[in-house]
């Protein structure tokens, strides 16, 4: 695996599934579904209606409980006590037994109903979905519906397999009515799988994680109707001297509502050594970049960028050794667009640098950028801060070390009504030498991104501070300079 290097922007995207359903396939589900419903659905009368090929249940949901009193569809109402009659899930009386036994796993609803006043609904509604979907009696139920019906419609998606193929380390999607695709996992070689689709309602599954410099998954899109989209998964940290995976992109949101999942971040670059005298350490590991938020719904927020990975690390133990430059943290990644564009991912701080020998020379690493902030349809998304510049010491006498330059911050993303703040710029790398004689310079600060343009412009972020310099053993140290702040959109 090690030379398993950067691999696309963190795998490929499933398709989703093509919904070829027939109410007629349908029909012996349509009791034990609409017992479902009335059990945990009742919220839904807000939702979206639902589209042509979802068996007719959206209009239960969206139309079915509308205009009705409060003392009808509030949870009092409901007699939960008849879920239990085997009879109206086309089941023998035999199973009467097996399914009160079931009882006891039932979802509490008196504690998600009161949860409602402090959730938003598509919250509420996850919550019971999931609770539904893991009770032992959900899924005797779901079991029943989805073998009468012969196609998957209720349930969460499979988890990927790990160690194998790229194609077994996607996460299956999940069922066509209710359940959250699976997570993505990691394959053989080191990359992340995708994680797998929502159908109607739920989340897409995460991105699996990469593995020595193998690039995160991408998530699962979230339902049509209602949910968001799933997490990229995290790139995996280099080998030495090689470079970090790249994190993978959030899934997107489908559904009005829904928000982007969040970028998965880079991973860490691998480190250098050199151990002799003279020796020179470069080469070290670049960060890697962080993923691109998943887009929100016309009415959702995007996915926040995610963070890059922090350069390698650059060490020279033997006298007259040369550590660095360091190497360089990653990007941070873009937010992703909705109603409120996403905050761009902050930047990957430059690798460390050391020199412990004397007359030793220590480079830190530059910072990476911060991420541009996702446009909006209303809101721009804040720009990503800057990655701090890595710091660089020397030990022995004479040495001489210089502090990483930071990254910038990231533009603002656009706004129709309001444009997002630019970034802040990363903080220059301090510079520290303690032997006699040495010489320490700091590394500057990263300049603010610019605001983003809308009908109230964003504003520009400031600067970062300077790098600071401590020359402990009588020799000069000298500050960074700091960075300039960004202007207005």
């Amino acid at each position: 695996m090690a030379g398993h290097r950067r691999i696309g922007t963190g795998g490929h995207r499933q398709t989703r599934n093509t919904k070829t359903r027939r109410r007629a396939r349908v029909v012996g589900a349509g009791t034990a579904a609409g017992a479902f419903l009335a059990f945990g659905m009742t919220p839904l009368a807000t939702t979206p209606s639902a589209h042509a090929d979802d068996f007719g249940l959206g209009d239960l949901i969206t139309g079915g409980m509308a205009g009705l009193p409060d003392s009808v569809v509030g949870p009092s109402a409901f007699d939960l006590g008849s879920l239990l009659d085997p009879g109206a899930f086309g089941l023998g009386a035999d199973h009467a037994t097996t399914l009160a036994a079931s009882a006891d796993a039932l979802p509490s609803v008196s504690d998600p109903f009161a949860a409602a006043s402090s959730q938003s609904t598509d919250d509420f509604i996850q919550t019971l979905e999931q609770d539904w979907i893991s009770s032992s009696f959900g899924q005797q139920v779901d079991s029943f519906i989805n073998a009468t019906s012969g196609e998957f419609l209720i349930g969460n998606g499979t988890n990927g397999t790990a160690d194998s193929t790229l194609a077994a380390a996607d996460g299956g999607n999940g069922g066509l009515l209710f359940g959250d695709g699976g997570n993505g996992a990691t394959d053989a070689l080191g990359q992340g799988g995708t994680g797998g689709n929502a159908g109607d309602y739920g989340d897409g599954g995460m991105g699996g994680n990469g593995a020595d410099g193998g690039a995160g998954g991408m998530g699962g899109d979230g339902g049509t109707l209602m949910g968001d989209g799933g997490r990229g998964g995290n790139g995996g940290d280099g080998l030495p001297g090689e470079d970090g995976g790249l994190g993978g992109a959030g899934g997107n949101a489908v559904a009005a509502s829904g928000d982007g999942g969040n970028g998965g971040n880079g991973g860490v670059g691998g480190e250098v050594t050199a151990n002799g005298t003279g020796g020179v350490a470069t080469g070290a590991g670049t960060g890697g970049d962080g993923g691109t938020g998943g887009n929100g719904g016309t009415e959702g927020v995007g996915g926040t960028g995610g963070t890059g990975g922090a350069g390698g690390e650059a060490t020279a133990n033997g006298s007259g050794g040369t550590a660095g430059p360091a190497g360089t943290g990653g990007d941070g990644g873009t937010g992703g667009t909705g109603a409120t564009g996403g905050t761009g991912g902050t930047g990957g701080v430059g690798g460390e640098a050391t020199a412990n020998g004397q007359g030793g020379t220590a480079i830190g690493g530059h910072g990476g950028d911060g991420g541009t902030g996702g446009a909006g349809t209303v809101t721009g998304g804040t720009g990503g801060t800057g990655g701090a510049g890595g710091e660089a010491t020397a030990n022995g006498q004479g040495g001489m070390t210089t502090g990483g330059n930071a990254g910038e911050g990231g533009v603002g993303g656009a706004g129709t009504t309001t444009g997002g703040d630019g970034g802040t710029g990363g903080a220059g790398g301090a510079a520290t030498s303690h032997g006699s004689g040495g010489n320490a310079n700091g590394g500057n600060g990263g300049n603010g991104g610019d605001g983003g343009v809308g009908a109230t412009v964003g504003d520009g972020g400031d600067g970062g501070a300077a790098g600071t310099a401590v020359a402990t053993g009588g020799g000069t140290a000298t500050n960074g300079s700091p960075g300039t702040s960004g202007s207005s959109g």
